[in-house]
Order: structure tokens, then sequence, then C-alpha cells
């Protein structure tokens, strides 16, 4: 009872304050839904070093055309007890809406910090990333804020992911997922949520409706939660 009061709670309060009030009047009727998924698989763990590697696919034209496929890799380093450093790569091979497929390198570096501790936990990250290898599209920066919030010792836990990015245009994209986290076995978990996403193309502001599934497994567990 006290973990279905906290889901209805966490979900009103998150939708309410951080979804609602940038849903424009003909987004909230959504067009075409897509699905996106995550595989990742912690390879590597211990207590000062982590490494990843993560399989991603997005698929569109209700649920016919995979037109987002993506491999990356992740190597998070402890600085201390609470705050980490992210090093990593993305390939992806994708086909943006009325273009053709084309393969697209990214290289990141971010900073993980706690917001706060206690039955929820808030973390914040901040992430530089820098786009290069696509065609006909000169290399740029991007830069992306993004905050999760869950109960980190309960099997069964609220999830909510809020990020917004930022190019040389401004700030061109918030996304928000609203879902449930479930640790299912120790070192493994699975996260699903609904994604409510704005992008600005142009002048134009976007939105895009997802089903968000993720997949986590450890390699060799050491803890009996899973992150």
């Amino acid at each position: 009872m006290r973990l279905r009061a906290s889901i209805r709670r966490l979900a009103a309060l998150s939708f309410a304050v951080l979804v609602l009030p940038s849903l424009p009047e003909p987004a909230r009727a959504a067009d075409d839904v897509e699905s996106w998924t995550d595989v990742e698989l912690r390879v590597l763990e211990s207590d000062r070093i982590a490494w990843s590697a993560r399989g991603v696919a997005r698929v569109r034209d209700s649920l016919e055309t995979l037109y987002d496929r993506r491999v990356e890799t992740d190597v998070d380093l402890a600085l201390s007890d609470l705050v980490s450093v992210t090093i990593g790569y993305v390939l992806l091979h994708r086909a943006p809406t009325g273009l053709h497929y084309g393969w697209d390198h990214r290289v990141r570096t971010g900073l993980t910090y706690p917001l706060l501790r206690r039955d929820f936990r808030v973390e914040g990250t901040t992430l530089y990333e820098r786009h290069i290898g696509q065609a006909d599209v000169p290399d740029f920066n991007r830069y992306r804020q993004q905050v999760e919030v869950e109960r980190p010792r309960a099997r069964l836990s609220p999830w909510f992911h809020q990020g917004v990015a930022f190019e040389r245009r401004g700030f061109m994209r918030s996304r928000s997922r609203l879902g449930v986290r479930w640790s299912f076995a120790p070192g493994h978990s699975m996260r699903g949520a609904y994604q409510y996403e704005r992008i600005r193309i142009g002048a134009v502001w976007r939105p895009r409706h997802a089903i968000y599934s993720e997949w986590s497994f450890t390699l060799r567990a050491r803890d009996p939660v899973a992150r």
C-alpha cells in the first residue's frame, strides 16, 4: 500500500509540474507512438570503475520501421562515493524523418552527482557530446542536463527521468519519461516508461511519443539491488 501510494503521488506530481506545462494543445493528441528499446550489459564493475555496453533500437511508423540503431560503450569512474565521471562513444545508423540512412558518431563525457539521497534518490547528470561524421552536417557540440528519481532500495520503484538538450541553435529538446524500475534479480533490472518529447526542427516544435524500455544486466553482480 505504501509503495502504491508513493507511485501515485510521484506520477501525479511529475506529470503536473514537468509535463503538462510544456504540452501545446495539438500535441496532446498523440500521432505515431514509437517504441524505444535499450539493452545494457554491465561488463565490469568494481568500487571505482564500471564499464558497460549498450544496444539501442528505435521503431516508428506504427511499429513497422526500424529507423535508429545504436551501439554505445561507457566507462564510469568514481571520483568519490557520490560523484562519478563518464567517458563514452556512440555509433549510430539512422534515418531522420524524410532523409536516408546515414552514420553518426558521438563522443561524450559527463558528471553524475546526487541532488537528494533519502527514501527517494534524485540524481543529476551533466553531459557534453561531440557529434562527428554526419554527411553534409558540420561537426557540432550538444549539452545535456538530466535528472532521475527513483527508490534505490526497492525492488519495484517509480521512475522518473527528465532531460533537456542545447545545441548551437540554443534549447532544442525536452524529454520526459515516467514509469517503473523493477529489479528482478541481483544486478539485473528493467525499466518501462511512457516518454513524451518536444524537439525543435527549424522554428517548429514537434512532439514525439514513445514507449520506452531498458533492460540492464550485470555479468558480476555485487549488490542485491540493481542500480
